[in-house]
């Protein structure tokens, strides 16, 4: 858990590093706009590079935060939400000056940075891939990292297009539009057996994610399965209904936003669950409550 003060620095050094660049920007800059001693710098960061990495991660987080945010109460296979994310993605890498940061650092001369910068390239295009997996049928899977490759590729390209042209079109049309594209495109591969590279060979081509994505677990589909369950087993107009889906994306974000989940909260609300009789006969209930415990 990062304490406040350093918190603090990161913050500090993301406002240097966007107004006057990564390299313009020295230890002595980042210790006068953060009011802190050069011993309690060296404390929290060995070198400049790690400072950079640490920005880097921080932004990193918070993305992910609001990205898996999104998917609360949805079914991670509505590409509309996908939709969704990327677009938070592209918001957040905008206003943080994303794109400055990487360039920064790639023209820099840290070996170690410089690898950083490269482990961490293909974070955005894993993460497509994986949604892809949920998104489209099993059999089609021979072909999404192609169509992960293509969708980031295109997406890039118009955004980059409309950058020079002043931002005609919304990030919004342009992320719309590629996710259509890429429908009609995973379709048409599938049908004439096209493929590129195997996603046999995704582990050498995309690094590990170091993250751990909520939703790219088992828990995230007995959640699914098990609110549709709960919207079977209740009217719309049954107050019961809002409990019990309280009661389930509570569990969710407790699980998402604590490290160490508080063990007797979920404990809690899965008595209150099983207060609803039509759910505790039902095996989606039997498994998403195997699920959970292996996780707790």
């Amino acid at each position: 858990m990062i304490n406040k003060r350093k918190e603090q620095v990161i913050l500090k050094a993301h406002e240097l590093f966007i107004e006057k660049g990564y390299h313009a920007t020295s230890i002595q800059d980042i210790l006068n706009h953060s009011r802190i001693s050069k011993g309690s710098f060296y404390n929290y960061f060995p070198s400049k590079g790690d400072l950079f990495k640490a920005v880097f991660t921080s932004i990193h987080d918070r993305l992910e935060e609001g990205r898996n945010s999104l998917l609360i109460g949805q079914d991670p296979s509505d590409i509309g939400i996908f939709a969704e994310q990327v677009q938070l993605v592209m918001k957040i890498n905008k206003n943080n000056k994303m794109l400055q940061l990487v360039e920064d650092a790639l023209v820099s001369n840290d070996p170690d940075l410089i690898t950083f910068i490269k482990k961490t390239k293909f974070t955005f295009l894993t993460w497509v891939y994986e949604r892809f997996l949920h998104i489209f049928p099993a059999d089609k899977k021979p072909y999404l990292l192609d169509g992960a490759i293509i969708f980031t590729g295109i997406m890039q390209h118009m955004l980059q297009i409309n950058s020079a042209m002043n931002e005609v079109i919304t990030s919004k049309q342009i992320i719309d539009y590629c996710t259509i594209l890429i429908q009609t495109i995973v379709v048409d591969v599938s049908e004439k057996e096209i493929q590129l590279i195997s996603p046999d060979h995704v582990t050498k081509l995309l690094p590990a994610a170091e993250y751990s994505d909520f939703f790219n677990n088992d828990l995230s589909f007995a959640t699914i399965s098990l609110k549709k369950i709960i919207e079977r087993s209740c009217a719309p107009d049954d107050a019961n209904l809002t409990n019990y889906l309280k009661l389930l994306y509570f569990i969710q974000e407790e699980i998402m936003h604590n490290k160490e989940p508080r063990q007797f909260l979920i404990e809690s609300a899965l008595l209150s669950l099983k207060t609803c009789p039509k759910l505790n006969d039902t095996k989606e209930f039997e498994h998403y409550q195997a699920v959970l415990s292996k996780m707790l």
